[in-house]
């Protein structure tokens, strides 16, 4: 809100009593403050009484200078005005204005409530209301303190990271990783700093120490002592001792120092990176176990689909569904004209539909006197409401024109559409229905367990191939991350001990390059010298302020969690883009991420480009949309055709670190991305798609959910189909709310990649001649554009479908469409297929598009 004066922080205060305050410190960012539809500015927070380190913080309200004179004050029960308490920064002389509370003796401190009441607090400021949310966590400080491990950690990892495909600030030739050539240079760093510390240069300094007599070399006060003392056997004399805190040496242990960090935190990475492998194969390995030769089928959405297929076929339903639409299509006029039935038939070679008409319903039906044929050109706007061999009662205004001996009726107006009789697409859902029925029986009977069919074990076959493949190449990332880790851990300590002993012999660590001849002669200083600047070339650390910053990153504390959460999400999509997608960070990316950590936000996207899938992605973070609205993350995804053209998608994702019980006093996850969608406009008049991440558990079931089998759907949403009432579907995944959380679950990442995956790889439109995509295939199991087309077999007879697979991972990826609105589908296998399968057939997909679930 940077219009707004006004900044919202946490701060902590220690008083000598209850009139004198002896230190204030405040939070590193302060809580984001927006404005509402209403005109109201609002923030977000989150207690967590279960950490007894936050106990002693509160909140407080900063005021800008132009309304540095007023007086805040909170709005109580009946609208009670609570004047806030101003105290001054005793360092800083800042203004704080706090919640008055009651002094405690006992602990020197001014108790309040905020910090451990949950619900609404409201603030006056001068004009201005500002609404505080404050939520309620059961988190402990060891849960929190995993988001703040894993923030670190993978801020490190981003920066350092062994194995990774981000190349844009490494050397020419080298690719940012930890090889042989890395492990030579700590070692020979080492080697030269051992090498120095046996004889380090020195400089001779005068002091002043006894000696005997004969050995003396005389200073004013040796006189004085002869003159006081007579003959005494020692005297003060002139003397030197070596002074080792050179420029040659300050600056070898700044490269010591420099690189131990660096070690230090290559062992962290290399250990964060092995849990996550782990991780991922026993995942993998759940996954096999999972994979029989029959399928738990889920009973409710069983149940969910009969019932909803029961409406489908009722006349009655689809009657009125029909005259809801109608009213819709016709709005406010008020129709007449004539009524009669019609049986709507095949169509015509003028895309028209061949007819017959009948005045009442006991008649024949017939065609309009004098032609031989009777044809109906139906209106754009009335065309999904009329069905092919279907007969209807209808009311229309309705001219006629005729072509040769063909009668063609054109519906000016239709005011009512009801269908009569039992036409054979109704009977042909009628007994699917009834095999639905006596399936579920079968079902039940079996304990809901059902075996696999000839052609679901072939479609399981194939997800055992690709995962076997992907656990042959965690077990080789495992193992170069576990030599990397078994080479630099006992390294750790010999760069601790060695920068020990340089700071024994009274060095202090300076940077500042030391150009002299002693050092271009001396080949221990020299070897020191280039071993670490191929070092940091090595790991894409060239420029000094990088790693500063990463040490002032470091340094991070729990604070502000939500922001933490945020900023963890910030580095889950960058790892998933580079990692998991291979894309390629731009110049300076190191720079722009570094920035945005330490100083709330950056103007700039984070450009990322994949030159083998033609995809080009800006990540912005916390940018200004069109409407001033300011979400978390903005994606700006730029595809380029097989044909050479450019297709452009926007989305749209904010971070909500809501508990349970606080997302569901925002109405669950549906009011709260119906309220960032439409509310804040985060959609852009519908034209951005639109998704939250979230830390909660319970969020899926407390909206109605799960309505998809897939094990990713019992806590997310893709938007596969319709879970919000508000939700048209058009186009479909254009919502959803995804579940992200390193305390629940060691696998978020693959959250991140299958949505992800979805924004990269999803097309609503379909070609006319096949049902490829018409941008660059790739895979999203493991982002490889290496994919080939397979063959379809001889007896399919879908001649518009297309068969990949991934020539890495061997994923086998089906494009496909819909048979009822032709929609276009996509199956990435079972695990990475973000559209909803059927619940008693894995390998059917339904559509997104219209949820056809027949």
């Amino acid at each position: 809100m940077s219009n707004v004066p006004i900044v919202l922080k946490y701060i902590e205060t220690r008083w000598h009593d209850k009139d004198t305050l002896v230190r204030l410190t405040e939070s590193q960012y302060p809580l984001k403050i927006e404005l509402n539809e209403n005109g109201i500015y609002e923030a977000n927070t989150t207690i967590y009484p279960k950490v007894s380190d936050l106990n002693y913080s509160q909140l407080a309200i900063n005021l800008g200078k132009d309304i540095e004179n007023v007086t805040p004050y909170i709005i109580g029960p009946n609208n009670q005005k609570l004047p806030m308490k101003k105290i001054v920064d005793p360092v800083l002389e800042k203004i704080w204005w706090v919640e008055t509370g009651e002094w405690n003796d006992e602990f020197k401190a001014w108790v309040t409530n905020t910090r451990r009441t949950a619900g609404n607090i409201e603030f006056q400021v001068g004009t201005q209301r500002l609404s505080l949310h404050i939520g309620f966590s059961e988190a402990s400080k060891e849960d929190l303190e995993k988001y703040l491990t894993d923030f670190k950690s993978d801020m490190w990892e981003l920066i350092l990271d062994d194995n990774s495909y981000i190349q844009a600030e490494a050397k020419e030739g080298q690719v940012g990783s930890v090889d042989e050539s890395t492990l030579r240079f700590i070692n020979n760093i080492l080697k030269c700093g051992k090498k120095l510390l046996q004889q380090p240069k020195s400089e001779l300094r005068e002091v002043q120490t006894l000696k005997p007599r004969k050995a003396v070399k005389p200073v004013p006060r040796t006189f004085m002592e002869i003159s006081t003392r007579g003959n005494c056997k020692t005297l003060t004399s002139r003397d030197s001792e070596p002074n080792y805190n050179v420029a040659e040496n300050r600056y070898a242990l700044y490269v010591l120092m420099a690189t131990y960090r660096i070690v230090s935190q290559l062992v962290q990475v290399s250990k964060s990176k092995s849990e996550r492998f782990s991780n991922s194969l026993l995942k993998l390995e759940e996954r096999l176990a999972s994979l029989k030769d029959y399928k738990e089928i889920n009973r409710d959405l069983v149940v969910k689909d009969y019932n909803r297929a029961k409406k489908s076929v009722d006349v009655n339903v689809i009657n009125d569904k029909t005259l809801v639409d109608l009213n819709i299509i016709n709005g406010s006029n008020i129709l007449t004209g004539n009524v009669g039935y019609i049986s709507i038939q095949g169509k015509n070679r003028y895309n028209g539909f061949f007819c017959k008409i009948k005045n009442q319903e006991h008649e024949e039906w017939g065609n309009i006197r004098g032609y031989s044929s009777t044809a109906i050109n139906i209106p754009e706007r009335y065309k999904d409401l009329l069905i092919p061999y279907t007969d209807y009662y209808m009311q229309a205004e309705i001219d006629i024109t005729s072509r040769g001996s063909v009668a063609i009726l054109n519906p000016k107006y239709i005011s009512l559409i009801k269908i009569t009789g039992s036409p054979k697409w109704l009977t042909i859902r009628h007994e699917k229905i009834k095999d639905m029925e006596k399936e579920a029986i079968s079902l039940k009977a079996n304990n809901w367990l059902k075996p696999l069919s000839q052609s679901e074990l072939v479609e399981q076959n194939k997800e055992r191939k690709s995962i076997n493949n992907r656990q042959r190449f965690f077990l080789e990332e495992q193992g170069k991350v576990s030599s990397i880790r078994e080479n630099l851990t006992p390294k750790v300590k010999l760069y601790r001990d060695l920068c020990r002993s340089f700071t024994k012999l009274g060095i202090k660590a300076n940077s500042h390059f030391p150009n002299s001849m002693s050092f271009v002669k001396n080949p221990n200083y020299q070897g020191l010298h280039a071993n670490f600047k191929a070092l940091k070339e090595q790991v894409g650390l060239t420029d000094e302020d990088i790693l500063m910053s990463l040490e002032e990153v470091d340094s991070i504390g729990l604070v502000n969690v939500p922001l933490l959460y945020e900023r963890w999400c910030l580095l889950q999509l960058i790892k998933s883009l580079t990692q998991n997608f291979r894309f390629d960070a731009e110049p300076g990316w190191k720079r722009k991420l570094l920035r945005i950590i330490e100083e709330n936000g950056n103007a700039e996207p984070i450009i990322f480009e994949n030159k083998h899938s033609h995809r080009c992605v800006s990540l912005f973070y916390e940018p200004t949309l069109t409407n001033g609205r300011t979400p978390d993350f903005v994606l700006d995804i730029k595809s380029l055709t097989k044909n050479g053209k450019t297709i452009s998608k926007r989305f749209v994702i904010d971070a909500k670190f809501y508990s349970d019980e606080f997302m569901h006093r925002q109405g669950g996850i549906s009011g709260v991305v119906e309220h960032l969608a439409f509310n804040k406009n985060y959609a852009e008049n519908g034209n951005n798609s639109v998704f939250i991440v979230h830390p909660t558990k319970a969020a899926i079931d407390a909206s109605g959910g799960p309505v998809s089998p897939q094990e990713w759907a019992k806590k997310s949403h893709l938007g596969e189909l319709k879970l919000f009432d508000w939700d048209d579907r058009n186009p479909p995944h254009q919502f959803g709310a995804v579940s992200v959380n390193p305390i629940d679950s060691n696998l978020y990442a693959d959250e991140f990649q299958r949505m992800l995956g979805l924004f990269l790889q999803y097309e609503s439109g379909m070609t006319v001649v096949s049902d490829d995509v018409e941008c660059v295939n790739f895979c999203v199991g493991c982002g490889s554009s290496h994919v080939r087309l397979k063959p379809k077999p001889h007896y399919d007879k879908n001649q518009k479908k297309e068969w990949y697979q991934c020539d890495e991972c061997d994923l086998f990826v089906v494009y496909n469409h819909c048979f009822k609105c032709g929609h276009r589908l996509i199956k990435n296998g079972e695990y990475w297929t973000y559209h909803s399968t059927m619940p008693m057939s894995h390998i059917n997909i339904k559509c997104p598009c219209c949820e056809n679930p027949l």
